[in-house]
């Protein structure tokens, strides 16, 4: 039994896993090989109840038998086997200071024993974990340059690799890695050994330590990895050609490897990048024809956003122009043109409707997303790359009756509207929102656009027309006004000769309520008293104290020689919105643009806090307005 115990017995401590720094409480089957020469066969019974303590986890039960060793042998083979333990079990502890001094108690004389490399090896393990790389890389070194057992060989290699990881040192840490990896250890460490590996390779390395790494290891493990960060590597560089390289080798060959996924999706992506310039912007507006005043006046807007001309900062950003000349198919060859050709990113325009509602279907097909400046309804379900900033009707009206409900208490309305398409759009909608809302209309009259007398449609509301001008008696008859408020959806020069109108027919009181035609400086170039007190809604005033909105007033200015209207500020902040997205989003393909349009949420805008609903229509809080002392002045 003497010579059994002479040759080999198993000590519990598992180096190659502290090596890999996921060791739990180690085991004998992971335990190296000691010589328990000249201890009696009670004392090598004792270690053995120590070892199997140890192993069952009761660290406390086996340091007291241990402690118990060395108070009856303070010295010889006995108390260097116990300190070894001991400092084992520090170690199991994660007591990595006390272990060090644990083992530093080993007596001298057994600088030849077959174990005394593993007290040196569990020194500079507990140096690692305590971040002190220094002593530790120096021991390692040590046994490195001696003729360390076979069995600690993979510990000691890995734990060089640990050091130099540490020191930033990530290729040569692979190299030792690989090292201990050759050798075949135990799969808890091999699987530890592959996870530090992997991700050195996937994030720690440069393009210049990859390639090295590829030639070093083209075959085999982990060459798939390689070629997956090399991929990724070229991409960041824009390199696209390398890109698809390496991932063409890496996909051919390596269907299994866990990022086999990312990949394909990163294949993808190049070829969406190469589909289109993420700096360049497309621009369809009407800059001849019908709607050309507009289009004009957009795209100044959309210049002075781009900042192509600004001589201070600069900017990346192209934009490619093209004349929707307010039609419908031109509007989709332009589009088509600026996708295919021009290989724009994104798209701003067109605004009149027809064109809009083509380049828009056109952009969905062909996957451009584009942010459309017009009040076309529903345009914006269209698709998902279909965008709208634009003041709507809807939008007008839900803020105009709010208000107007909410904050000024009215409940009873009429309507004075022109029989246009304006004016028939808008009073359906203030009609469906007033009785949303709880209100009531109390009557709603219709005139001719073009007629300037509207003395017959104020009687109609008033219930003048049906009396006379005198009742029975020859007194004169008093109008019958059952509303608080009266919405006149049409211009402010209808408006200039309606309201001096009403006030002939002694309708007095009534809140004017407007839109945001009514926001223009012809509103008060005449009789301007009549119109005191009106409110209306934009999304866009000239004199706003926001310092942003001033800021773009004088920049507008100083560019064009003119003051922005609602269009202009509409336009800048769609293409500011994109522009955005491009240089400090990183939105790099079509399908970025678009994800990032649809998360855009407060967008701080020339014409308010700006987010695109699930639909893709802009939300933001319009102003309310109001004639004060005889100007247009901001008051919600």
């Amino acid at each position: 039994m003497r010579k059994t115990y002479k040759i080999l017995c198993m000590l519990c401590v598992a180096l190659a896993l502290f090596a890999c720094g996921c060791a739990g409480i180690p085991t004998q089957k992971e335990s190296l090989r000691i010589v328990f020469e000249g201890m009696s066969e009670d004392m090598i019974r004792t270690f053995e109840t120590a070892d199997a303590a140890f192993e069952e986890g009761q660290l406390d039960r086996a340091m007291g038998i241990y402690e118990g060793i060395l108070k009856r042998f303070p010295s010889g083979r006995e108390a260097y086997l116990a300190h070894l333990k001991r400092g084992t079990v520090f170690i199991a502890r994660k007591e990595y200071k006390k272990a060090i001094e644990e083992l530093a108690l080993i007596p001298g004389g057994f600088e030849q024993d077959p174990i005394h490399a593993e007290a040196r090896y569990k020194t500079a393990l507990s140096y690692a974990r305590l971040g002190m790389n220094e002593p530790s890389e120096n021991i390692v070194k040590e046994l490195l340059s001696g003729k360390p057992p076979a069995y600690l060989k993979p510990g000691i290699e890995a734990l060089m690799g640990d050091n130099l990881a540490e020191s930033g040192k990530n290729k040569a840490a692979l190299d030792w890695y690989m090292k201990s990896l050759e050798r075949k250890p135990g799969t808890e460490l091999r699987e530890a050994l592959k996870q530090k590996i992997e991700k050195i390779v996937i994030e720690k390395l440069s393009l210049e330590e990859l390639q090295e790494a590829q030639s070093n290891y083209w075959w085999g493990y982990p060459s798939g990895y390689i070629l997956y960060a090399l991929s990724v590597a070229s991409f960041d560089i824009r390199e696209f050609e390398k890109t698809d390289k390496y991932l063409d080798k890496f996909l051919s060959g390596h269907r299994e490897n866990p990022f086999y996924d990312e990949g394909e999706a990163l294949k993808r992506r190049v070829a969406a990048m190469r589909l289109a310039d993420h700096y360049a912007i497309g621009c369809v507006l009407p800059l001849t024809g019908e709607y050309a005043t507009y289009g004009n006046r957009a795209l100044d807007a959309v210049v002075l956003a781009s900042g192509i001309f600004d001589p201070v900062h600069g900017s990346p950003i192209q934009i490619f122009i093209e004349d929707s000349k307010g039609d419908s198919e031109t509007a989709r060859k332009a589009v088509r043109k600026l996708a295919k050709e021009d290989q724009v990113i994104g798209i701003i325009g067109p605004i009149e409707s027809s064109a809009a509602l083509g380049a828009a279907e056109e952009a969905q097909k062909l996957g451009v997303p584009i942010i459309t400046l017009t009040q076309k309804k529903d345009i914006a379900e269209t698709g998902d790359y279909v965008f709208r900033n634009f003041l709507t009707g809807e939008m007008q009206i839900k803020a105009l009756v709010t208000y107007s409900i909410e904050n000024i208490g009215i409940r009873n309305f009429a309507v004075l509207y022109p029989e246009d398409n304006y004016g028939t759009k808008m009073m359906g909608l203030f009609w469906d929102e007033v009785i949303r809302q709880g209100g009531q209309i109390r009557g709603a009259e219709a005139y001719n656009p073009r007629q300037t007398d509207f003395i017959r449609e104020i009687k109609a509301l008033t219930g003048l027309d049906a009396q006379g001008e005198t009742g029975a008696s020859g007194e004169k008859t008093i109008p019958i006004v059952d509303f608080d408020a009266l919405f006149i959806p049409d211009s402010c020069s209808a408006v200039n000769m309606i309201a001096p109108q009403l006030a002939f027919c002694d309708i007095v009181g009534v809140q004017l309520l407007g839109t945001n035609v009514w926001n223009c400086p012809d509103l008060l170039k005449k009789d301007n008293e009549y119109l005191e007190g009106a409110i209306f809604t934009d999304c866009f005033f000239l004199n706003s104290s926001r310092p942003e909105v001033r800021d773009f007033i004088d920049r507008f200015y100083a560019a064009c020689g003119r003051e922005p209207e609602n269009m202009e500020a509409l336009a800048y902040d769609a293409t500011k919105i994109m522009t955005n997205l491009i240089t400090e989003n990183n939105a790099e393909t079509r399908d970025d643009l678009r994800d990032s349009l649809s998360h855009v949420e407060s967008y701080p805008g020339i014409t308010g806090i700006t987010s695109f609903s699930g639909t893709g229509d802009a939300e933001k809080p319009l102003h309310i307005l109001t004639v004060m002392d005889g100007e247009i002045v901001q008051i919600y």
